[in-house]
C-alpha cells in the first residue's frame, strides 16, 4: 500500500512500491545498566553533531577520515512520513496537499494516525479521512483508555491501569476497529507511560500536565501480559493489521525506567511526569541514572527486570510469545526530543522490529513548544526527524496534529492556532518536514550510513532508493553559509545532485545540479537551513 504520486514544480517523482522484508539495523556496543535495560548503543544512518554513526550489532566499523555516505552500509527501510487525525475539530483537512506530491505546496506524506475512543468509535477523527487511502496513504490507529469500569481507578482520565480481567475484552475491541476500518497497524496502547492530570483522582493540574483527558498506564510486565493476550484476538479477527506496540510517550522508556530531566533546558523547566514513580531523572540511558531509580524500577542482580517500571521493549523481548505477537516498536520522541539507539542486549544488538516514531510535536513546557513558525523552529524539527531516522534508526516518522486546535503552541505542523483549516502553511517546520517526506519516498529508500567528522552543528543523513537513486538531507544549524564536502563511496555514484533548500526565505528552493568530482559532493548549505540533495 506505497504512496503515489506524480512531479510537481520543483518536486521529485514518487518512487514506485515496492515490497521489502524485515529491515536490517543495529544498535552498536552497549554496556548495559542493570534496572535500566540496554544502553546507547551507536545509532546508524547519519552524521553530525551529538548523533554518531554506529555499525550492525557488534563492533562497529571504523570511521573514514572524511565525511562519507556509504552505499553499502544499508539500515532500515522507510515506510514514510505523517501526521494525525484524532482529538480534532473534525474539520476536514487539505488531504490532497498533504498526502501527495501535486502542487506547489504538497507534502508527499503516506501515514496517517486515527485513534479510537473507549466504546470503539472513532475518537474525534475527521469525517474525510478515508480520503489518504485512496492517494496511496497507510492509515494507522491507536487507542487512549479503555472503559472506566475496566480500570483500576474507576475512571477515562487521569490513567489508571487496565484490569487483567478486562484484557481480552480490550483487545477485542481494539482488533475490531482495527478490522472494520481497514487499517494497516493498529497499537494497543497510546503512550502507556502517561497519566494525565485529574483533580477529582487527586492529581491536580499543574504544569506540566495541565489537562485532564483519557490516558491509561501499564508497567513493562502488564504491556508484555497484555500483547500476549491481544495476538491471538489480532490473528483472529484483524489478521491483515499489524499490531504496534508499546507507543511510548518517551523513547527512554522503551529500553530503560529513567525519565527525562527538563529542568535544564531551554524552554523546558520540569521533570517528566513519571507516574509509576521510578524517580530516576537524566536524558541519557546510563548506569549511574539507574542507580538512582526507586527499588521497585531496580532490576535485580542476576538481570531481572524490574515489575513496577516501564522499560518496555526489555519486558516484550523477555517473553517469546509477546516478542512474536507484535510487529512494529511504537514510540513517541516527546521530551528529550530525540532518538535512542536499539540495546545490544536485545537479540545480540541486530534490530528485528521496524521502529515506527508515531507522535511527535512542540508542547508546552518543553523546548520548541512555541508558538514560533519560523526557520530555527523549522531546523530543530528537522533535527528530531535526523536522530530519529539516523539513531534510532526509525522506519517512520509522524508529527502530531496539521493544525494548532486548543493551545497557542508548536503541536501544528502546518498551521497555527490562528490560521483557519484552509490557509497556506504558515510554518517553516511544514517545509522542512518536507525536505524528507517529498523525497525520501514510502516502501523504495533505506537509510545508508554516513560516517566521518562533519562541521559543528551540521547534520547529514543518506538514503538509497532501489533503483540506485540517491538522497541526502544536510542540516545546518548554524547562523553562516558552510561549504561541506561529502564523500559516496560502496555503491554507485551519481553523476550529480539537485539541492532543494528551505531558508528564512525560501521552501525547497530548487539549485542548480552539483557535480559530483572523485566520488565527493561539495554541499553549499546556507546559513539555517535543511537542504535535500537527490541524484540526476
Amino acid at each position: 500500500m506505497g504512496t503515489t504520486g506524480g512531479t510537481a514544480g520543483g518536486s521529485p517523482t514518487a518512487g514506485a512500491t515496492a515490497t521489502a522484508g524485515t529491515p536490517t539495523g543495529a544498535g552498536g556496543t552497549p554496556a548495559t545498566p542493570s534496572g535500566a535495560g540496554g544502553t546507547a548503543g551507536a545509532g546508524a544512518g547519519g552524521a553530525g553533531g551529538s548523533d554518531p554513526g554506529g555499525g550492525a550489532g557488534g563492533t562497529p566499523p571504523v570511521d573514514p577520515d572524511v565525511l562519507t555516505v556509504q552505499l553499502g552500509e544499508v539500515r532500515q527501510i522507510i515506510r514514510g512520513f505523517g501526521l494525525n487525525a484524532t482529538i480534532t475539530n473534525r474539520d476536514d483537512l487539505p488531504w490532497s496537499r498533504l498526502f501527495s506530491l501535486e502542487g506547489a505546496d504538497a507534502l508527499g506524506l503516506s501515514i496517517l494516525r486515527i485513534g479510537m475512543d473507549q466504546n470503539g468509535g472513532h475518537r474525534d477523527v475527521p469525517s474525510g479521512w478515508e480520503t489518504v487511502k485512496s492517494l496511496g496513504a497507510r492509515v494507522i490507529g491507536s487507542c487512549w483508555s479503555a472503559p472506566a469500569e475496566w480500570k483500576s481507578n474507576g475512571q477515562i482520565d487521569g490513567g489508571g491501569h487496565l484490569e487483567s480481567g478486562q484484557y481480552a475484552a480490550w483487545a477485542t475491541r481494539i482488533a475490531e476497529y482495527a478490522r472494520d476500518n481497514g487499517l494497516y497497524a493498529m497499537s494497543v496502547a497510546n503512550e502507556a507511560d502517561f497519566a494525565s492530570c485529574d483533580p477529582n483522582q487527586g492529581r491536580p493540574c499543574n504544569p506540566p500536565l495541565t489537562d485532564a483527558y483519557p490516558s491509561m498506564v501499564y508497567t513493562g510486565k502488564e504491556m508484555m501480559e497484555f500483547v500476549k493476550v491481544a495476538g491471538p484476538i489480532f490473528d483472529d479477527i484483524a489478521p491483515d493489521t499489524l499490531m504496534i506496540a508499546p507507543e511510548a510517550s518517551l523513547w527512554q522508556h522503551v529500553w530503560s525506567n529513567i525519565s527525562p530531566d527538563g529542568t535544564n533546558l531551554q524552554g523546558g523547566g520540569y521533570r517528566s511526569s513519571d507516574p509509576l514513580e521510578c524517580g530516576c531523572f537524566a536524558n541519557e540511558i546510563t548506569q549511574a541514572a539507574a542507580d538512582t531509580c526507586a527499588s521497585h524500577c531496580k532490576g535485580g542482580a542476576g538481570g531481572e527486570l524490574a515489575e513496577g517500571g516501564y522499560d518496555y521493549g526489555h519486558w516484550l523481548a523477555s517473553d517469546p510469545a509477546a516478542w512474536s505477537a507484535f510487529d512494529i516498536m511504537g514510540v513517541h520522541e516527546y521530551e528529550t526530543q530525540k532518538g535512542y539507539p536499539w540495546p545490544a542486549d536485545v537479540n545480540g544488538g541486530v534490530k528485528d522490529k521496524e521502529i515506527w516514531q508515531t507522535e511527535m510535536s512542540g508542547v508546552s513546557y518543553w523546548p520548541e513548544s512555541g508558538p514560533s513558525t519560523g526557520i530555527e523552529n523549522g531546523v530543530a524539527v528537522a533535527r528530531w526527524i535526523h536522530s530519529a531516522l539516523t539513531v534510532g534508526e526509525a522506519s517512520a516518522w509522524l508529527y502530531w496534529w496539521y493544525k494548532s486546535y486548543f493551545n497557542d503552541n508548536n503541536e501544528g505542523l502546518g498551521l497555527m492556532l490562528s490560521n483557519s483549516i484552509n490557509d497556506p502553511p504558515a510554518t517553516k517546520r511544514y517545509y522542512t518536514m518536507g525536505n524528507f517526506s517529498r523525497y525520501i519516498r514510502p516502501d523504495v529508500f533505506h537509510a545508508v550510513r554516513v560516517a566521518g567528522p562533519s562541521p559543528d552543528k551540521v547534520l547529514v543523513s543518506a538514503y538509497k532508493g532501489d533503483n540506485g537513486e540517491v538522497v541526502i538531507v544536510a542540516i545546518n544549524e548554524t547562523g553562516g553559509a558552510v561549504d561541506v564536502p561529502i564523500a559516496i563511496s560502496g555503491g554507485t555514484v551519481p553523476a550529480a545532485m539537485v539541492p532543494y533548500a528551505t531558508t528564512a526565505s525560501e521552501n525547497w528552493a530548487e539549485g542548480a545540479a552539483v557535480p559530483v568530482t572523485d566520488g565527493t559532493l561539495q554541499a553549499a548549505l546556507p546559513s539555517m537551513s535543511v537542504t535535500t540533495f537527490v541524484s540526476q
